[in-house]
């Protein structure tokens, strides 16, 4: 307690303690030497301890009190004015904080910080974010960029190698970034194995890249973790900034669309985002929305294109393809949401569904006498992420058909991925009495090697090789090599997409065995292919 000329009245024993002063000694000094103080922040504000008067009230003010030994501890002080009858003094309170700041550093590691990396976390980086977009609306003109990075294959690693390398692989990515940006830039761990960097000052969107750039190729340089050394390559997506954003979750949601283009890329690459995305990625939600919609409602349909023996012309197959026809767009392409179905995991029920409805038309085709041909159904990437032998095997059980009126149709990319998880379930379904042919071949990357080991009946030459046949001799060879394999892997060989007479003559004179396109049929809904067949006298 002090007069407001600052002399001191009274020291209690814990302000003994805490300044170093006994109080002997403090009564005859001015409480600029017995509580000397600074600000905690470099920027706060000091209490004035040699101006003191009536407005000189403060609360729970932080400063840093030099002691008596000359060392300093961090306090919080308040300040009072009381009255008396003869005089007015100043109370001055205050304690010792070091203790609580250790806490508080704490709480605000773990709220803003990363445990594993010590890189900010998603909030630390949206808070940053939010300054550098509010710095632009009050008219700094500096532009800055948004980096989405994500490790390719990641989720390979943690798994074959063990978490504790995927962590120390991630720590040493955030330190290969780290050593990249500029130190005013800023690093998260955004999440998972995703890393966002907000670059502060970047002049263009090339320079954006440029930076996005030289952080990919020092992720990509091997590293060595232990024994083993691996090769890391990173997905990027990147958004410029030019006063075009009013809000943070707004940049980062067209950072996060990037990132998911340019991993549907190739590995280590790159896309800028730009106005087009956001339209797709919004048309991408409304369209998965419809069909969950359409799934609910029975909105699809299976329908049916004949597939025709080149020497007899007559019907040996047919395929069964998906339609859907949107109440109010009318029909949608099945290139269009085929991949969002593939994408959402839409495709597992839409594949059920197919798959059901076939084997309930055959079923149907059986009991008039129209079950003398089989009916071939594509199988998806992610419906072999499943039991699908034993999905087969119940619907089969459950409609009562014969498996041998059952084919299925697979592609190169299905075939290539996890070969021989999916060698196993295809000799399964192929115990069963199914067919198996292989879609759009000589459009993948498929290897002989790994061809001759699938127990495949049929080739399937894609259409994009049909379409020019008669005016390409590119085309013309490839599709003539395709059937010299086909034959001597003893398999059969059909193209699709034939259209005309020149085609047909052309595949029948190279050995080709059958044929699907609009030569013969378009696609049919159910009830169209009996009066089809009974017109066309093909069975």
């Amino acid at each position: 307690m002090t007069n407001f000329n600052g002399e001191i009245c009274l020291i209690n024993p814990v302000a003994e303690k805490i300044t170093g002063w006994c109080r002997q000694k403090a009564r005859y000094m001015t409480l600029p030497h017995v509580l000397p103080l600074e600000s905690l922040e470099s920027s706060g504000p000091i209490f004035d301890t040699t101006t003191l008067n009536t407005s000189k009230i403060v609360a729970n003010l932080r400063q840093v009190l030099t002691k008596s030994d000359g060392s300093e501890c961090p306090i919080e002080l308040s300040a009072n004015v009381i009255k008396s009858e003869r005089d007015e003094l100043v109370v001055i309170t205050f304690r010792e904080i070091s203790q609580q700041l250790e806490y508080e550093e704490r709480i605000r590691q773990s709220t803003f910080y990363d445990d594993l990396t010590g890189l900010p976390n998603r909030a630390l980086f949206i808070n940053r974010l939010e300054s550098a977009i509010n710095k632009r609306k009050r008219g700094f003109e500096d532009h800055f960029a948004v980096v989405f990075l994500d490790l390719d294959e990641f989720g390979a690693i943690n798994e074959g190698l063990g978490h504790e390398t995927g962590d120390k692989l991630l720590n040493d990515i955030a330190a290969r970034i780290a050593m990249t940006v500029r130190p005013d830039d800023t690093i998260s761990r955004f999440s998972g194995d995703i890393f966002a960097i907000l670059l502060g000052t970047v002049d263009s969107a090339a320079g954006a890249i440029e930076a996005c750039r030289r952080i990919q190729i020092a992720i990509e340089r091997p590293i060595t973790l232990g024994s083993t050394t691996l090769n890391i390559s990173a997905s990027a997506g990147v958004v410029f900034n030019q006063n075009s954003y009013d809000i943070a979750e707004e940049m980062i949601r067209d950072a996060d669309t990037a990132l998911h283009r340019a991993k549907d890329g190739s590995k280590g690459s790159y896309v800028i985002f730009d106005s087009g995305m956001y339209r797709q990625a919004v048309r991408f939600i409304e369209r998965k929305m419809s069909m969950q919609q359409a799934m609910q409602d029975g909105a699809f349909e299976v329908y049916y294109q004949p597939i025709v023996d080149v020497k007899t012309e007559k019907l040996i197959s047919m395929e069964a393809l998906v339609r859907w026809n949107h109440p109010l767009e009318g029909p949608i392409s099945p290139a269009e949401f085929i991949p969002i179905a593939e994408k959402t995991g839409l495709i597992l029920p839409l594949g059920e569904f197919v798959l059901r409805s076939v084997c309930e038309q055959i079923r149907e085709w059986d009991k008039v006498g129209f079950g003398n041909f089989r009916v071939a159904v594509n199988l998806s990437a992610r419906q072999f992420e499943n039991n699908i032998p034993q999905l087969v095997r119940g619907i089969i059980e459950e409609t009562g058909i014969s498996p041998e009126s059952l084919a299925f149709e697979i592609t190169e990319g299905i075939a290539m991925k996890n070969v021989d998880q999916n060698i196993r379930m295809l000799d399964e379904l192929r115990a069963l009495g199914l067919s198996i042919s292989i879609d759009d071949f000589g459009t993948g990357y498929s290897s002989l090697a790994y061809l001759k080991r699938f127990p495949l009946n049929t080739l399937k030459i894609d259409r994009s090789f049909i379409k020019d046949i008669t005016e390409n001799e590119d085309d013309r060879e490839i599709t003539k090599a395709i059937i010299a394999m086909g034959q001597n892997l003893r398999l059969h060989v059909l193209a699709e997409g034939v259209e005309t007479t020149e085609q047909v003559e052309f595949l029948r004179a190279s050995g080709c065995d059958f044929i699907q396109g609009y030569y013969y049929a378009r696609p049919l809904p159910p009830g169209q292919i009996i009066p089809y067949l009974d017109q066309q006298d093909l069975v």
